[in-house]
């Protein structure tokens, strides 16, 4: 198995990568390399739109509208966020391993976002995965990070 060099773990609205270094005595040591936010993930929707029209009222028949108006159109939207957020991550991803990752690289993020963030990805970034880890690790601290990767494990 070739060993992992980098490590980036991701969710919806944060990326970290770490460098792997390696101790002949204590083993593997992860270095942050880069950390960043993306501020679109964040927040709700309705705090993001501004424009009331296009807000059709909410009835119970014919007759005056009562309370709040709904949005129309929110899933295309909603969709059209997601995709932009997981292609800046793609992005973001092939910057960093173009510049840090040498050898292989893992891959941790949640089951939602795996996928279509991997797809996002040039072959040549695509085809040096060593490992793909289906779960959201960002929030976990990096000595606790080795262990969820097996391209790490001692032999």
């Amino acid at each position: 198995m070739t060993p992992s060099s980098l490590i980036i773990v991701t969710d919806r609205g944060s990326l970290k990568a770490y460098r792997v270094n390696e101790t002949p005595t204590r083993g593997p040591s992860l270095q942050l390399v880069q950390a960043f936010n993306i501020t679109d993930a964040h927040g709700r929707l309705i705090d993001k739109v501004s424009d009331l029209a296009g807000r059709f009222p909410v009835t119970e028949g014919a007759g005056a509208h009562r309370g709040a108006a709904s949005i129309a159109e929110r899933t295309r939207l909603a969709t059209e966020t997601d995709r932009r957020i997981q292609k800046e991550l793609a992005d973001q991803i092939t910057k960093i391993v173009s510049l840090n990752g040498k050898e292989g690289w893992s891959f941790a993020a949640p089951a939602e976002i795996h996928t279509a963030i991997v797809d996002l990805l040039p072959a040549a970034v695509r085809e040096r995965i060593v490992e793909h880890v289906k779960s959201d690790l960002v929030k976990v601290e990096p000595a606790k990070l080795i262990s969820r990767f097996r391209s790490l494990q001692q032999m």
